[in-house]
């Protein structure tokens, strides 16, 4: 029997890290039925990070934090057995300045 491993980024804007995971699992299953696929959304780091943390089991934290322009945020981060992952974008990113980029 073979396997698969689906470990897809977020498509930015329009798919989670774990809803192309299972969009593609499904595809698979059509074409290929009784494959064994393991599902692992994984992010690099910036957006969807913690979407993906969650997936693999992390428990979603909400928080107040400052943003960039000196204004409280609501940001979360994951947290599981002592291990917290953090996005920082989700605090400081571009999104969070007026006009969603940097002024010159």
């Amino acid at each position: 029997m073979s396997h698969v491993v689906i470990a897809p980024d977020k498509f930015k804007g329009t798919l989670s890290a774990a809803q192309v995971a299972a969009h593609v699992a499904a595809g698979l299953d059509r074409a290929c039925p009784g494959l064994s696929c393991v599902q692992v959304p994984v992010a690099d780091g910036g957006d969807g990070t913690v979407e993906a943390a969650q997936a693999a089991g992390y428990r979603r934290v909400e928080v107040s934090v400052i943003g960039p322009v000196g204004e409280p945020v609501r940001a979360a981060f994951a947290i599981r057995e002592g291990t917290a992952v953090i996005e920082s974008a989700q605090a400081s990113g571009l999104s969070r300045l007026p006009g969603g980029c940097l002024r010159r």
